[in-house]
């Protein structure tokens, strides 16, 4: 099971999205994303390093990047990465790692027509009602 980022009492979540391990944060967001009526999504997809195309097989290879999300409303593709580690915002090193599954993954999400990658912080996503409204605003 995936680590809890926050611990809320009255909040029952299963640890599974779309049959999959998930954080709690990563589980707001898909409940938040399915409060969205025109849109769907795929969660933990990955950048096969050796064809550069999209898998839902986990290889675990050097230069295999996952996508916590792609959400799709109609034709629009829209990849979206929880940062869920505080190292995304404080190590330069995280940051240039960050930056580089960046590029790659927008560089393969083009040749699906996908727009560029939204990253959302942890602290956004401490509960459902603020998840809600976070994902209402970034997906409208």
């Amino acid at each position: 099971m995936k680590r809890k980022m926050f611990d809320n009492d009255e909040e029952q979540l299963a640890g599974v999205v779309q049959g999959k391990s998930a954080s709690d944060i990563e589980e707001r967001s898909a409940r938040a994303i399915d409060k969205l009526p025109e849109w769907s999504y795929t969660f933990l997809v990955r950048v096969s390093p050796l064809t550069g195309r999209l898998t839902q097989t986990f290889r675990n290879l050097a230069g295999e990047y996952e996508i916590d999300f792609i959400a799709q409303r109609g034709n629009e593709l829209l990849p979206i990465l929880i940062d869920g580690e505080v190292s995304h915002f404080l190590a330069q090193w995280q940051k240039t790692q960050d930056e580089q599954r960046e590029a790659v993954i927008n560089s393969v999400m083009k040749k699906y027509g996908a727009r560029p990658v939204l990253r959302v912080p942890f602290w956004e996503l401490d509960n459902q009602d603020r998840t809600d409204r976070y994902f209402r605003e970034l997906l409208q």
